[in-house]
């Protein structure tokens, strides 16, 4: 399993942009209840047949890592969903690109923490891969967006050193206007 659900869900983002997406959607939806987040692009897509080899840990395509014979990513999904009576659907068709969604109970006690959500962002945004990333955060009581392309046509290059600075200050401080604005669960950091 991964050390925070921010590893599984960048995890998940590279699967995205390894399937040639070239718009890909990130919604992260935190309670004082409930996680949840939806990933959804418009890469390549699974049938069927390759979708359930997708959640075998022991199996990859030997295309998008020619070097490694498993991925976990989303057998991970699948575990994690299954270790906090979670749910995890994975929906995907060739061609049309793949919904990955997740859902469980804030409070489990088994749930990993939430992680670094600026740093995961900022390192997610800077993806050298020719398309869209759009993430989404939301609370019970507000939400904020960001868009790779905006970000891109304001800061130029993501991977500056200086922009990946003033992109995850930025962040925090969306975050800190997030607990301010009355979300009272409060899981972000890594230990």
């Amino acid at each position: 399993m991964h050390a925070t659900l921010c590893d599984l869900i960048m995890d998940l983002v590279q699967n995205a942009v390894e399937a040639n997406a070239t718009v890909i959607e990130l919604t992260l939806a935190q309670t004082e209840d409930r996680f949840g987040f939806v990933i959804q692009d418009n890469g390549i897509g699974m049938d069927r047949e390759t979708q359930a080899k997708a959640t075998d840990p022991f199996y990859s395509d030997g295309q998008k890592h020619a070097h490694r014979r498993v991925g976990l990513g989303l057998p991970f999904l699948l575990q994690t969903a299954d270790a906090v009576s979670g749910r995890a659907a994975i929906l995907s068709e060739k061609g049309k690109g793949t919904r990955i969604e997740f859902s469980a109970d804030a409070q489990h006690v088994d749930l990993p923490p939430v992680g670094d959500v600026p740093a995961s962002m900022a390192m997610m945004l800077s993806q050298p891969f020719q398309g869209e990333l759009r993430m989404i955060r939301r609370t019970e009581s507000d939400s904020y967006w960001l868009s790779r392309g905006e970000l891109t046509d304001t800061l130029g290059d993501l991977n500056d050193t200086e922009n990946l600075k003033l992109i995850k200050h930025y962040i925090e401080l969306q975050e800190e206007n997030l607990n301010k604005a009355g979300t009272s669960y409060e899981q972000t950091d890594t230990g």
